[in-house]
């Protein structure tokens, strides 16, 4: 059986990383989101190692608070022989969506990876996630292990029908099957559920959209690692977890 390449399923990815994290406290100092130190390293600089292990080399980041200093210490950063641009929103304050949509020429109406620059991946998350994809719908990192109460508590869940398809997702959903863990394989159709939500929405009721409407696979990612940082304590369980 020929080995499929999880570089070529997806050679592109977005990384929206407009935010200013003010939910990490004073552990930001004024540091864009994606630039907060996370065990000596830029936070997002972890995403960045990952796809480019996992072989996805042309990556896109949008920017918003602080982007002259994002750019400068990314590019400064980024893996040998990654591709990197960047698109800016101005309306970073607004919500995330307006950031996704910022992307959209970059794309260039192929499928990529959406990837969130406080989500920290491995790079075996990332090509158990490609390789689990299907070839005709978009798709979602699906966490079905269980975690600490309280950090599903903040998590993002993801409700799923008897067939095993995305029904719903966001903070909060009862009854829930799995932890949406912050990785998206886009389709050019996943365009249509974007342009069908308010601009200032959230990413969750686009993803809910897109769900019910051109459909949203959940790829199970369970053993893999990830930790969604949010918050100061978020930050700190994520140094311990990769000092362990």
């Amino acid at each position: 059986m020929e080995q499929r390449d999880p570089g070529a399923i997806a050679p592109r990815a977005v990384i929206l990383a407009a935010g200013r994290g003010s939910r990490l406290g004073d552990r930001t100092n004024g540091t864009p989101k994606p630039l907060v130190q996370l065990n000596g390293r830029p936070i997002v600089s972890y995403t960045l190692e990952a796809l480019a292990s996992a072989g996805v080399g042309d990556v896109v980041v949008v920017t918003g608070y602080e982007e002259a200093a994002v750019r400068s210490a990314l590019l400064a950063s980024r893996p040998d022989g990654m591709q990197m641009s960047f698109v800016h929103n101005a309306r970073y304050r607004e919500g995330a969506s307006l950031s996704l949509r910022a992307a959209r020429r970059a794309t260039a109406g192929e499928p990529f990876l959406l990837l969130m620059c406080d989500h920290v991946v491995s790079a075996a998350f990332l090509a158990q996630f490609l390789l689990g994809c299907p070839e005709d719908v978009s798709a979602v990192a699906a966490d079905f292990e269980r975690r600490d109460p309280a950090y599903v508590a903040e998590a993002t869940h993801l409700a799923l029908d008897g067939r095993g398809r995305v029904t719903a997702i966001g903070k909060g959903i009862e009854p829930f099957a799995a932890l949406d863990a912050g990785v998206f394989l886009l389709r050019e159709s996943a365009w249509g559920a974007v342009e069908a939500a308010s601009e200032n929405t959230d990413l969750s009721t686009i993803f809910t959209l897109l769900a019910k409407g051109e459909g949203l696979h959940p790829v199970d990612i369970s053993g893999q690692f990830w930790y969604d940082v949010d918050t100061e304590d978020d930050l700190v369980a994520a140094e311990l977890l990769l000092n362990g």
